[in-house]
């Protein structure tokens, strides 16, 4: 991971002004500022990688049911964009068509995989083959809570950084930062104490906080020395990239 990359990160976009994990939501994230995002990917059921957070299309979209019922033609019609319904139609992003879009804007990428009901193989395999052609390594961090998936990757792709997510930090992160050979530890800033965070810097690792939209928070995890935080408020934080 790039060692100038941004303290903010779009959590899947600007959630707080247009519909989460899309290209419009992505594309208005890099009209206000953004630098990198944070966005989430899993698998239809033809195993086409696409950026979304559910393992369903209930709770963003005009459709209901789970993504591994689809294929890459049932895309164009889901209109993923029901929660905004000013905000034109926007379909299920590939994360080819997303990893483009970012890498024509230099924009660096924090990428979540979400492994629901697939086989930690298989979408790691499927992940890091779109990651190799389409995106620059030095602008990608992978993450995930599933340490199954962070081992495949490791194993897959060495080179690219890797990135543990926890509610908690767990009392065996070290180990786990040891065995998974991760670059950054991604926690949740409401469960984290500044013990915690200090222990995590110490040991080299970088330290990204997650969803954070109070400014009061952000300003006492920076105290403790965090690297990053994710937002859904990009508009609100554009100045914390100023205070590199």
């Amino acid at each position: 991971m790039n060692s100038s990359a941004p303290r903010v990160m779009g959590h899947r976009g600007v959630p707080s002004l247009a519909p989460e994990n899309t290209l419009g939501g992505f594309r208005k994230a890099i009209e206000l500022g953004a630098r990198w995002l944070e966005l989430d990917v899993t698998l239809l059921g033809d195993l086409t990688p696409v950026v979304h957070h559910d393992n369903s299309l209930d709770r963003c979209s005009d459709r209901s049911g789970l993504l591994s019922q689809l294929a890459l033609e049932d895309l164009d019609n889901i209109n993923n964009a029901v929660l905004f319904p000013n905000w034109p139609i926007e379909p299920v992003p590939t994360l080819k068509d997303v990893l483009v879009l970012l890498a024509q804007h230099g924009v660096g990428l924090n990428l979540e995989i979400k492994r629901h009901q697939f086989s930690s193989v298989l979408i790691s395999q499927v992940v890091v083959d779109q990651l190799r052609q389409y995106f620059p390594l030095d602008k990608l961090v992978v993450s995930s809570f599933d340490v199954q998936v962070l081992a495949e990757c490791l194993r897959l792709a060495p080179e690219i950084p890797r990135g543990l997510i926890c509610s908690h930090l767990p009392s065996e992160w070290q180990s786990l930062a040891a065995e998974l050979e991760l670059t950054s530890i991604h926690c949740d800033g409401h469960h984290l104490d500044q013990a915690q965070a200090v222990a995590v810097k110490e040991q080299g690792y970088r330290l990204f906080c997650w969803t954070i939209n109070d400014s009061v928070l952000a300003d006492r995890l920076w105290g403790w020395g965090i690297d990053g935080l994710m937002t859904d408020y990009v508009q609100d934080f554009i100045h914390y990239y100023d205070a590199q």
